[in-house]
C-alpha cells in the first residue's frame, strides 16, 4: 500500500506542522527571535530594580534605562540565535533561523541595529546621570557580545556571563539611582538563580551541541555532576533571601513572598533534579525555574515598596 502524503493529509502531523509555520504572522517571528519572554523578564527586573532605590527619577531617564536594557537584551538574543543556528537546527528547529522563516543575514541585521540602538540610549543616558551607569551598561553589552560569540562555547565560562549580565540588569539603574544593599542583594539573588538555570539549559541542550562540536560543562563532568552543581547554586539563593530581612534590609512582606514562591520551590525542585536527571527532564525544570524568577521579583517589588 502506498501512502500518498499529498493527496492524504490527515494523517501527516508534518504536514500540519509546516501549515503552522506558514500561518504565523511576522511579528511573531520576530518575537520569538528577540525571545520576548527574557526580554521582557529583564524589563521587569528594571521596574523592580528602580523600587529598590532611595531615589525616584524622571520619566525620560527611566525611558533610556528601559530602551537600553530592552533593546540590548533583544540585540543579544538575535545575535545569538544567528550564531547558534546549527545547534538550534537540532536542538530547536522551530526556532525562526532554522525554520526559515527568518533569514539569517536578515536576523544579522536587525541584531546589530537593536543592539546599536540600546548601546546609544544607554551613552545618551550618560548626559542625564553620568558616565558609570553608561560604562556599566556598555560593558554589559560587551559581554553579552563575548558570550554569543566566543563565551558560550567554553565551559562554564558562557553559563557565568549569563549570569553576570543578570546581576548589572539590577546594578545598572540602582547605578542611576543611588546604588543600595537592596540593589546588591537583587543582584546576587539574580547571578545564582542565572547560573543554575544555564547549567540545568546545558543539560537539556547537550546532545544538540555535542551534534556540531560544542561542549558545554555537562560533556565535560556528566549530568549528575552538573545537575548537583546547579542544585548547589540554587541552594545558595535561600540563605541569601532570607538574609536582608534579619539585617533589616527588606520587610516581612518581602520575606513571606520570598519563602513562600522562591525558597520553598527551590528546595523541592533543586533537591529532586539530580535524582536520575535526563535532558527532558532538565527542560521542564528551566522552565519552573522561569516561574521561581518570577516569584522573586514580586518579592523584590514588594521589598521595594513596603521598605
Amino acid at each position: 500500500m502506498i501512502f500518498n502524503w499529498r493527496v492524504d493529509k490527515s494523517y501527516n502531523p508534518t504536514y500540519f506542522t509546516i501549515m503552522a509555520k506558514r500561518k504565523r504572522k511576522p511579528i511573531e517571528e520576530w518575537a520569538n527571535l528577540i525571545r520576548w519572554k527574557n526580554t521582557g523578564v529583564a524589563l521587569a527586573c528594571v521596574a523592580a530594580a528602580l523600587t529598590l532605590g532611595e531615589t525616584r527619577l524622571p520619566c525620560i531617564v527611566k525611558l533610556l534605562i528601559y530602551s537600553a536594557v530592552g533593546l540590548i537584551f533583544a540585540g543579544g538574543n538575535v545575535i545569538n540565535d544567528y550564531v547558534d543556528y546549527e545547534s538550534d537546527a537540532v536542538g530547536h528547529p522551530n526556532r525562526p533561523i532554522p525554520s526559515g522563516t527568518i533569514e539569517r543575514k536578515i536576523a544579522l541585521i536587525m541584531g546589530i541595529v537593536f543592539f546599536i540602538g540600546g548601546v546609544l540610549f544607554a551613552a545618551l543616558g550618560a548626559i542625564n546621570y553620568g558616565p558609570i551607569p553608561a560604562l556599566i551598561a556598555i560593558g554589559a553589552a560587551l559581554l553579552l557580545l563575548f558570550y554569543d560569540f566566543i563565551g558560550g562555547k567554553i565551559p562554564f565560562v558562557g553559563n557565568f556571563a549569563v549570569a553576570i549580565l543578570g546581576g548589572l540588569v539590577f546594578i545598572y539603574p540602582g547605578s542611576v539611582q543611588g546604588l543600595t544593599k537592596k540593589h546588591i542583594f537583587a543582584a546576587g539573588f539574580a547571578v545564582l538563580i542565572h547560573l543554575g538555570r544555564e547549567i540545568v539549559k546545558d543539560i537539556a541542550d547537550r546532545a544538540a551541541d555535542e551534534s556540531v562540536g560544542i561542549r558545554t560543562l555537562p560533556s565535560i563532568i556528566g549530568d549528575t555532576k552538573a545537575a548537583r552543581l546547579a542544585s548547589a547554586c540554587l541552594f545558595l539563593i535561600v540563605p541569601l533571601t532570607i538574609l536582608p530581612y534579619f539585617i533589616g534590609v527588606f520587610s516581612v512582606w518581602y520575606l513571606g513572598t520570598a519563602i513562600l514562591f522562591v525558597d520553598l520551590p527551590i528546595i523541592l525542585l533543586a533537591w529532586l533534579f539530580p535524582v536520575g536527571v535526563t535532558a527532558r527532564k532538565a527542560s521542564k525544570f528551566a522552565s519552573d525555574l522561569k516561574w521561581i524568577m518570577i516569584g522573586g521579583l514580586v518579592a523584590l517589588l514588594l521589598g521595594g515598596l513596603t521598605s
